[in-house]
């Protein structure tokens, strides 16, 4: 049974750490709001340059680009999958691991092989761990910037066009709101042309369509590849502000749980020493 020096020892620890449970939260909130404020920024782009791209290859030939060639025959597999190098942000990095495994636990009977583009260091290690094949990984990212997402679509671009792989995946995490988000898992490359239901309109392009292609379908893959880092690394935060804001309650709950059995223990003790006292004072009489 724990003595009373022991129980006020574990409240003092629990309260230590409550205080950098909440301050944790308090800089995730922070970050959060200024990865808000950078999704906001690319999300109108990103989205603009997709529909661009739609309807400039609308009318174009498989032929007229490298990566708008479907294989017929699929035999090999990519999934790039999208999380983060650091932990305490709840089930966000699991989330994404379990995707990526269930696909190929599902569907790797299909293909000859299916690998695994890991960007995160906690998403690598949980499909390393599970013996997968991880055939790059992108890890200890400090910042986003363009230098990264050139280096990452390049490698994309090139597993595409050598033939290394005839399909490529994209999974990642998009922010619907602070204590909202969801996994997204899509095809990637080849670059599909969304069926709108509608004719095609035949637009008039100056230069050639082909070369407006060439030149836009490069920047259509970076741009889409920043913005599922940016929607990922924006859940990454909100995902740690929510776990720490529940360690802080659990820690109040844990806090004032052990405060009561304290009190009742140091009752006890009080209640003994009297009962003690009175039978000692009794015993006494006695003689």
């Amino acid at each position: 049974m724990a003595t009373l020096r022991d129980i006020k020892r574990k409240i003092g620890s629990i309260n230590s750490t409550q205080t950098i449970t909440r301050t944790m939260k308090m800089v995730s909130a922070s970050k959060l709001r200024r990865a808000q404020e950078d999704l906001e920024k690319v999300r109108d782009y990103a989205l603009k340059i997709e529909d661009l791209t739609g309807r400039v290859i609308q009318n174009l030939p498989d032929d007229a680009h490298p990566l708008l060639a479907a294989r017929e025959d699929v035999k090999k597999v990519l999934v790039f999958a999208i999380a983060s190098d650091r932990g305490l942000c709840g089930a966000f990095n699991l989330n994404i691991g379990q995707q990526a495994e269930d696909f190929v636990r599902e569907n790797g009977h299909l293909y000859e092989r299916t690998g695994i583009y890991a960007f995160g260091r906690k998403v690598n290690d949980y499909l390393q761990r599970r013996k997968y094949d991880i055939v790059k990984s992108f890890v200890d990212v400090k910042k986003i910037d363009k230098e990264t997402v050139d280096v990452i679509a390049g490698h994309l671009i090139e597993f595409y066009t050598s033939g290394e792989f005839d399909k490529i995946y994209l999974t990642y995490t998009c922010f619907r709101s602070p204590v909202k988000q969801e996994i997204v898992f899509e095809e990637f490359l080849p670059i599909s042309r969304a069926d709108s239901g509608e004719a095609p309109i035949d637009y008039i392009c100056e230069p050639e369509r082909p070369k407006i292609a060439a030149s836009l379908i490069p920047k259509y893959v970076s741009t889409k590849i920043y913005y599922a880092l940016v929607e990922s690394q924006t859940c990454e935060q909100a995902a740690r502000m929510t776990a720490m804001e529940n360690a802080t309650n659990n820690c109040g709950e844990m806090v004032r749980y052990l405060t009561l059995v304290y009190n009742k223990r140091r009752q006890e003790g009080i209640t003994n020493e009297m009962m003690d006292i009175v039978g000692g004072a009794e015993a006494l009489r006695g003689t």
